[in-house]
């Protein structure tokens, strides 16, 4: 008889767990790449928070102005999936 030396699975990972990890690496991402474009600061870089709140184009600004967008933008279709998969009635619990 031979033996299974394939890898063995010692523990699985739940799904919202991975998805909040590469929704927190996203959110990170966006930030320090704000922050190295604020560094270079190109001309005519004027970030607006929602149209509404006027950020310095300083490296802290658009690091704000950059986590802020994508993690609202992003949070807020990752909420809307939650909520549709409310409703479906093949999912595995």
């Amino acid at each position: 008889m031979t033996e299974n030396t394939g890898p063995t699975v010692v523990e699985s990972v739940p799904g919202p767990r991975v998805v909040l990890t590469v929704y927190l690496a996203v959110v990170g991402v966006a930030g320090t790449l704000g922050a190295l474009l604020g560094v270079v600061n190109p001309d005519g870089m004027d970030p607006e928070l929602f149209f509404l709140v006027d950020l310095p184009p300083t490296p802290l600004g658009m690091a704000v102005f950059g986590m802020t967008t994508i993690g609202l933008g992003l949070g807020l279709l990752l909420l809307a999936v939650r909520y549709v998969s409310r409703y479906d009635d093949d999912r595995v619990e």
